[in-house]
């Protein structure tokens, strides 16, 4: 890899994080106006903010450990 190709995928990732927090914003602003809930992702919990201004956690997620030291680079196989 040379140095333009890595400063292209750098500018690549940064657009597609600021198009991904747009379209969040956008669809929480549409949920809101429709008076539907919104469900998201807060450190470890996956919580629900629902149109009264209730928050409820719907479920703790649990961080899996690796039984193996994994590299960089290194390719999984999901069976």
């Amino acid at each position: 890899m040379n140095k333009e190709s890595d400063i292209l995928k750098l500018e690549e990732a940064g657009a597609l994080n600021r198009l991904a927090k747009s379209a969040s914003q956008a669809a929480i602003r549409v949920s809101e106006a429709l008076d539907l809930s919104v469900q998201y992702v807060q450190g470890n919990r996956i919580i629900e903010r629902k149109p009264n201004g209730e928050i409820k956690v719907i479920k703790t997620i649990d961080r899996i450990k690796v039984p193996v030291e994994l590299k960089k680079g290194a390719k999984l196989c999901l069976k």
